[in-house]
């Protein structure tokens, strides 16, 4: 840049200045650091993008006599550039109070100094109290590289050249395809860039570069590396045209592109016409959720153009890229793990507008993107009332707590029976993890199609609290379920969106009152005039026990279960633990009576030798629900002699007792 006028009177004055100082004796070596002049590259070159402003520079030591309040010191800038003389710009005024605190101190450069390229080292001059004061220092300088000129100077850039001619399918399995850029364009430096542009017509590119590649060389051929998947877009053309540009490192572009350079391309067409995906889950009632997940969520790709053995498609769930799915036929679907669903936090809130799509890629394009789909948006809600499923989706959580039912008069928890009938029963549960209000639990019952009780949850609700439901079961929803030592009872949390199943209730329900059986007989009594067993009973061989549960009829299946108990005193003193016992049947048609045997005889008999006694009653079960019990049956068992002996399995003596 060229001095004015101006310039020269101060540089005069500048220049007779220094003269001043040496013949003062003031030194003019420098004192202070070089100007720390903002962004600037190590080697001293300043980006094309900062060239349109004033540069940022800061004064980072402060120098020997700062001025105080109402004095001002001035810093001029040094600016030399290589090949010619050195010229002071404009001085700036930096009026005080300035203390060491405020540094570094910031001042700026110009932008019109930056309008042409050059070299040039700066350095900084800082004169006391006035202008041309012969009291001032300097700096060192800084060297900075303005660079204004593009690569190639203006011409026009010879065409590259393909190194493959024609490019095919057989090709396509390599990542790239090499061209060759001439590199005898003017101005060459280090680091160059050159932008490539791919097109099907011998047209200019009007889209962006689709890759760029630097070069530390500055002489020979530069060979870019096109990826192949950029090529492959442009399948289906009979030939594929190459331009390209420059760029160097301070941001400089060619303004022209380069001649065109061409290959012929015999790939594949790609695949076109993509349809938007299809989410079915989504699509019968506008919503995925947890019941949608425990049948299944999928995308179906209903139809592409240009459909190839081998294709191969990639589902995109809100940004998650599904594993390649093989495309056989069209159309087709590809599942979505629960996993995925939920990555984005769909368990946690509510998710609008999450979008879906899909690509298609060739055979052998393990880089993609491949040719993509339209995006689908779907509305998304993973969201529960209560603690989180460790087997997510699954409607059962059994991390929920049990229901505990309660009869009106029974006094035991999950067991009803005819003393709690007519009256209405209560139900409770803990209450599950973190409730919201608006959120409530449902409870079922057996055979009924709606819930039977509901509970809502209220404005200070914790979880861990036990809560009633909010309306007690009536009578009639028992008894149409009938009597069953296993009835089933479970409720299920519902946000309005998705529900949870708790762990099943095993609850005994019994309808009728107890039967009052008639009690057992003892046949083996009959021939004894006082109804006892005696030696002639010959009691050794098993104690015969006959049920006969008349007027009342058992059905086939039912269990009677008959209990045994021997008194060393008749009828029911001193009981011998020893000898109690029980002995089952299950009751099969045609049956009216049953005799049971009691034995063996050394543990159940043996022990009941002097009028003693012994006691037999039974009880009968339905499908594991008690119907009733017999009275007990009580019969003498005297096996003493008058002699004093006893009879046994092996005759009359006293070793039988």
């Amino acid at each position: 840049m060229g001095n004015s006028s101006a310039d020269d009177a101060i540089n005069k004055e500048n220049a007779a200045g220094f003269a001043a100082a040496e013949a003062a004796g003031v030194a003019t070596v420098p004192t202070l650091p070089a100007p720390d002049i903002s962004n600037v590259e190590p080697d001293g070159l300043i980006l094309i993008k900062y060239l349109f402003d004033d540069l940022v520079v800061k004064l980072t030591k402060p120098w020997q006599f700062l001025p105080q309040l109402g004095e001002s010191d001035f810093v001029t800038f040094i600016w030399h550039v290589e090949g010619s003389v050195a010229f002071d710009l404009e001085p700036i005024e930096l009026v005080g109070p300035i203390t060491a605190d405020d540094f570094p101190v910031e001042v700026t450069i110009p932008q019109a100094y930056f309008l042409n390229s050059a070299k040039v080292r700066v350095s900084y001059r800082v004169n006391n109290l006035f202008v041309d004061s012969e009291v001032f220092e300097v700096s060192s300088d800084r060297t900075i590289i303005i660079d204004r000129v593009a690569p190639g100077g203006g011409q026009v850039l010879n065409a590259a050249r393909f190194l493959l001619d024609p490019i095919t399918e057989y090709d396509s399995s390599n990542a790239t395809a090499e061209v060759d850029v001439p590199g005898d364009y003017l101005d060459r430096k280090a680091f160059d860039t050159v932008l490539c542009y791919l097109s099907d017509r011998d047209t200019l590119p009007t889209r962006p570069a689709i890759h760029e590649q630097s070069f530390a060389a500055v002489s020979g051929p530069m060979r870019v590396n096109i990826p192949m998947a950029e090529i492959r877009k442009f399948a289906g053309a009979p030939l594929l045209y190459f331009f390209y540009r420059l760029r160097d490192r301070a941001g400089n572009i060619s303004a022209q592109y380069s001649f065109v350079a061409s290959t012929g391309l015999q790939l594949n067409a790609p695949p076109a016409n993509l349809s938007v995906p299809e989410v079915p889950a989504y699509d019968s009632d506008l919503l995925v959720n947890r019941e949608d997940a425990r049948r299944i969520v999928s995308v179906r790709v209903r139809h592409y153009d240009n459909l190839l053995a081998d294709d191969q498609c990639v589902v995109e769930w809100d940004g998650i890229k599904l594993p390649p799915v093989p495309v056989s036929a069209l159309p087709f679907s590809v599942s979505v793990e629960w996993s995925v669903l939920i990555a984005k936090g769909a368990n946690l809130r509510r998710i609008i507008n999450l979008p879906v799509r899909y690509a298609i890629l060739r055979a052998g394009d393990t880089v993609g993107p491949g040719i993509s789909s339209p995006v689908k948006r779907v509305t998304v809600d993973m969201t529960i009332a209560g603690q989180e499923n460790p087997q997510a989706p699954a409607l059962l959580n059994r991390q929920l707590a049990l229901v505990n039912i309660h009869g009106a008069v029974s006094q035991i928890p999950n067991r009803l029976d005819s003393s709690d009938a007519n009256q209405p029963v209560r139900a409770s549960f803990t209450l599950f993890d973190n409730p919201v209000q608006g959120e409530r639990a449902l409870l079922f019952w057996p055979g009924q199609a709606t819930p039977v009780a509901t509970y809502l949850v209220k404005p200070g609700d914790v979880g861990g609290k036990i809560v009633d439901f909010d309306n007690r079961i009536d009578w009639q929803v028992i008894q149409a379920g009938g009597s069953n030592a296993n009835t089933l009872v479970s409720y299920q949390t519902d946000n309005g969106v998705n529900q949870q199943l708790s762990p099943d209730q095993t609850v005994f329900v019994s309808l009728t009152p107890p039967i009052s059986y008639p009690k057992p007989s003892f046949p083996q009594t009959a021939p004894h005039p006082h109804k006892w067993l005696a030696c002639d009973a010959k009691v050794w061989e098993g104690i015969k026990v006959v049920v006969n549960p008349a007027p009342n009829v058992l059905q086939p299946g039912d269990q009677v279960v008959l209990s045994w108990q021997g008194y060393l005193n008749y009828p029911d003193r001193n009981p011998l633990p020893a000898t109690a016992d029980t002995f089952e049947y299950v009751w099969v048609a045609g049956d009216t009576t049953h005799e049971y045997i009691i034995e063996p005889y050394e543990a159940l008999i043996r022990p009941l030798s002097d009028y003693a006694g012994g006691a037999a009653r039974y009880s009968v079960f339905r499908e594991g629900i008690l119907q009733g019990t017999s009275a007990t049956a009580y019969v003498p068992i005297d096996r003493k002699y008058s002699t004093g002996k006893y009879c046994g399995p092996n005759g009359v003596g006293p070793g039988e007792k």
